[in-house]
């Protein structure tokens, strides 16, 4: 039985707790909250779930105090997919430590986690060298909290928008480069340069998101973002995300799409309609990732170097 500590109290934290307690293979209680943040972390547990933010660096510490009481740990955060774009250093301090306590450490989600690096690398797997790829994702963000929203951009107006992403406040959906940096590792290709548009979805009438916020006409209602890795001076990796918190509204349906294109014609294309749920989807992934972080190799490892996810009953 592995035993699992949850540190983080949210949304997502509390989600994944309650899908860990119906695995009899698992020993999970309540999320831990950041007033018990040392005794989760330093729990020893099999395995230490992290669940709280976003940032490399606002869960970096965490991860060290859980790595050096020698539990394997699963970070939700979306840097934390491929930290070592973010901070080298740090990163490679962390994957060290994990080594020499022989326990592993990952990023888990769906975006980066599933979409954007596990399925394009496994459609790689049956198409021929020297693809290009192309991958785009609608998704209904209505169902994130209100600060993950807000990160989001969502409620801004056009200029709150653009001085919120000058400054680093509004990140639109986090995880692009560490996905593509996944990939590339993967297959052993060296990016040149990522390109990075980010560009808000005004609405013209009210939404109301439950009793999260309500975004006025004019306001932002969604993200428009696209990256665009380079190898060789040419697009070798083109990821769309388009979020808004009101799909219907707009004659739109979430869907998750990946197109390889060889020698500039379309080799193969996927879709998944609906796409996959942010919430639902990412819940699962970190709920069915334990045994795959426990047999992975020690040190910080990607979905590349881990077996697939799927359910424990």
């Amino acid at each position: 039985m592995a035993e699992v500590v949850v540190y983080g109290a949210g949304q997502l934290g509390k989600a994944v707790a309650l899908l860990l307690s119906i695995v009899p293979a698992h020993n999970v209680g309540t999320p831990f909250g950041r007033d018990d943040r040392v005794r989760a972390l330093a729990s020893g547990a099999d395995v230490v779930i992290i669940a709280t933010t976003s940032l490399f660096k606002d869960v970096a510490e965490d991860i060290e105090m859980a790595v050096s009481n020698g539990s394997n740990v699963l970070v939700s955060s979306e840097e934390s997919a491929f930290p070592f774009v973010v901070d080298e250093s740090c990163a490679v301090k962390l994957d060290k430590l994990a080594k020499s306590k022989g326990v592993s450490i990952a990023g888990c989600g769906v975006n980066p986690g599933l979409i954007f690096d596990s399925l394009v690398l496994t459609l790689l797997g049956a198409a021929p060298k020297n693809c290009t790829i192309e991958v785009r994702r609608i998704v209904n963000i209505a169902g994130f909290g209100t600060t993950v929203l807000r990160r989001l951009g969502i409620g801004a107006t056009p200029d709150e928008f653009e001085n919120g992403v000058a400054n680093g406040e509004i990140l639109g959906h986090a995880g692009f480069l560490q996905s593509m940096n996944v990939v590339a590792q993967a297959m052993r290709i060296k990016i040149e340069k990522i390109e990075k548009l980010i560009s808000p979805i005004s609405t013209n009438r009210e939404i109301k998101i439950l009793n999260k916020i309500t975004v006025k006409p004019g306001e932002c209602a969604g993200v428009n973002q696209t990256y665009t890795a380079y190898i060789k001076g040419e697009p070798w990796f083109v990821s769309h995300f388009y979020g808004h918190i009101d799909l219907p509204g707009i004659n739109m349906s979430a869907v998750d799409k990946i197109q390889l294109f060889c020698e500039g014609e379309l080799f193969q294309t996927i879709e998944l309609k609906p796409g996959i749920s942010s919430q639902i989807g990412s819940q699962n992934m970190v709920a069915n990732s334990i045994q795959r972080i426990i047999n992975a190799p020690s040190g910080w490892v990607t979905v590349a170097d881990m077996q697939p996810a799927y359910p424990e009953f």
